[in-house]
This record gives C-alpha cells, sequence and structure tokens, in this order.
C-alpha cells in the first residue's frame, strides 16, 4: 500500500528532478545526443549514490562512472569482433552477477558496467563526446548530491562501500552457478533476438541484466515486479511519444525522474515503470531531428518479453541446479 512521500522523498525527488533537468535546459545550444548522455549520466550516478561521507560518495559515483565509460570503451573496441566481444562479455556478466542482493553499490555497478560493454559491443558504439557528455552529467549529479547533503540533509540509512568490499573479499558472494547463468542468459537471449531479426538486440540483453536475480522467494516476487514494470514502462513510452506533443516529452521525463525515489522505497514495480519510460523517453529525445524512436519502442516491448523469458526459463533451470550445486547462491 502507497503511503505519504515523506520529507526525505522530495528531497530526494527534488535532486533527481534538478540533475535531469537541468542538462534539459541546455538542448536550445546543444546537440540532442550530448544532452542525452549529461541525463543519462546524471541519473545513473545517482543511483550509484551510497549516501555517505563525501569522500566515499566521490569514490562511489564518479569512480562508478569512469568504469562504465571504460566499459563501454572496450565494448566500441571489440565491434566487428564477435568472437572475441562474446567472451569479454561472459566475463564481464559473470563478475556482474557475484555482489549479493545486500551488497547495493557494487551489485548495481555491476549491472551498470555489464551493461554498457553489452550497449556498445553489440548496439549502436558512442562516441568519445558521448563519453565525455555522460562522465560530466557523473560530475554534475555529484555536485549536486553534495550541495543537497549541506543544506537539505535527509535521515535514510545509506551503505558502506568498505563493508561491501569486505564482504566479497571474504567470499560472500553468489557464487559460480548464479555467476555462469547470469552470462549464458544474456548471451542466449541476445543470440536468440538475432535468429528473431530484432531491430535493436542490445535491449534484450539489458532486460536480462535488469531483470535477473537470485533465485529466492523475495527475488521472484520482485522479478515479475520488475518485468511488469518494465513492460508498462514500454506501453507508457510508446503512448507519450505517439499521442503526446513533442514539447511535453522534457517535462514528462523530469516528473518521472521526481518520484523515482519514493517509489523505489515504496514499490519496485513502478520505479521501475518510471525508469523504463524515463530511459525510452530521452532516447526518443536524441531522435527527435531524426522522427523519433516511435518504431523502435514497439520493438522494445518485443525485446522485453523476449528477455524476460529467458529469465523465467533460466531460473527454473537454476531453482532445480541449486538442489545440488555444492556453491548456491546466498540467499537474500
Amino acid at each position: 500500500m502507497l503511503t505519504k512521500p515523506s520529507k526525505d522523498d522530495w528531497i530526494r525527488g527534488v535532486l533527481y528532478a534538478t540533475a535531469v533537468g537541468l542538462p534539459l535546459l541546455l538542448q536550445p545550444w546543444v546537440e540532442s545526443p550530448i544532452v542525452v548522455f549529461i541525463t543519462l549520466g546524471a541519473l545513473f550516478t545517482l543511483r550509484l549514490d551510497p549516501r555517505s561521507h563525501v569522500k566515499h560518495q566521490a569514490i562511489a559515483m564518479i569512480g562508478g562512472v569512469a568504469l562504465v565509460i571504460l566499459a563501454g570503451a572496450v565494448g566500441t573496441l571489440l565491434v566487428g569482433h564477435f568472437e572475441l566481444a562474446i567472451i569479454v562479455l561472459v566475463v564481464i556478466s559473470y563478475l556482474a552477477g557475484q555482489p549479493t542482493i545486500e551488497q547495493k553499490y557494487f551489485s548495481l555497478l555491476g549491472k551498470f558496467v555489464a551493461a554498457a560493454f553489452v550497449l556498445e559491443a553489440v548496439g549502436s558504439p558512442v562516441t568519445l563526446m558521448t563519453g565525455v557528455a555522460f562522465f560530466c552529467g557523473g560530475v554534475l549529479a555529484l555536485i549536486l548530491t553534495i550541495l543537497q547533503a549541506r543544506y537539505f540533509a535527509t535521515q535514510v540509512n545509506g551503505w558502506s562501500l568498505v563493508d561491501e568490499w569486505q564482504q566479497l573479499r571474504s567470499g560472500k558472494i553468489n557464487g559460480p552457478l548464479y555467476g555462469m547463468t547470469l552470462p549464458i542468459t544474456v548471451l542466449v537471449s541476445i543470440l536468440s533476438a538475432q535468429w528473431l531479426n530484432a531491430q535493436h538486440v542490445s535491449w534484450v540483453g539489458l532486460t536480462v541484466l535488469f531483470v535477473m536475480n537470485v533465485d529466492t522467494v523475495t527475488a521472484w516476487r520482485k522479478i515479475w515486479m520488475r518485468t511488469a514494470g518494465t513492460l508498462l514502462g514500454v506501453i507508457s513510452a510508446y503512448i507519450v511519444v505517439v499521442f503526446f506533443p513533442s514539447a511535453l516529452l522534457s517535462f514528462i521525463i523530469v516528473l518521472s525522474a521526481l518520484f523515482m525515489p519514493m517509489f523505489l522505497r515504496q514499490n519496485y514495480m513502478i520505479f521501475s515503470w518510471l525508469m523504463s519510460m524515463f530511459v525510452l523517453l530521452v532516447v526518443d529525445l536524441a531522435m527527435l531531428q531524426s522522427g523519433g524512436d516511435e518504431f523502435l519502442i514497439q520493438w522494445r516491448f518485443i525485446d522485453t518479453l523476449i528477455g524476460c523469458g529467458w529469465v523465467m526459463v533460466s531460473l527454473s533451470l537454476l531453482h532445480l541446479g541449486r538442489k545440488w550445486w555444492p556453491n548456491q547462491p546466498s540467499k537474500g
């Protein structure tokens, strides 16, 4: 049941809205792809915020952005070298699957890094300028976060990077079974999307990365919520792009960012809906000059179904495998 937004929800929401709204004000003077990557860099960097000491925030947020950009650069270099890209994809996805649910920062960072590689290696490689724009978005998010903590402090507890790192070093990980299940599922989903002639196979791989989680009762519930939210986000984005005037895109993007923190705390399905719609609308904003992303958004729905379908298959097999595999994934 949803409750009234708290003061902390509004503070965090305004931070999100400001971080994504400021770059959008540059649209009359800056090329749309650059604006979009600043916006995406700001939002994803905010998601990496451990909400702790300023020094730890700077390391976590800027270091995370740098790793994401590095993964994208590696993906770009491997375009045209499919076999080598597959090997690197398996390694990165395996590492991304090791942090447990409790290790919030490294779990999210692993998915972002793997997603950046997938997007570059099997998607549409970006340029040096868009990479710089993404980094600038990260710096903007850090500055705004420091200002928010200084003048509008919140009471929500953060998490410790040191503790998470110590947990990883001590062997508190998901183990090899889940570690190999994730990259295999990503790989199979991408290959199946190519076989079906999907328009943008990288979206299928991204769906797997962000929907899949360790097989527990709680995780299964979260997976269904994430799947439903993602599909709702695709449908909502299509409705906005087709029936709403393009002048309202920026307003809807900022509005969705405003409510993300509240629903992340209260309802994961609605948060997934807002996040999916946000990303798709931002992508459409970048493509307005070439007619928009209406056709590709239709494919996003199909791509999401393909990715979610493979997640269900993999987790069902994983559930059986945990009965006899000696190093089972830790329970969340």
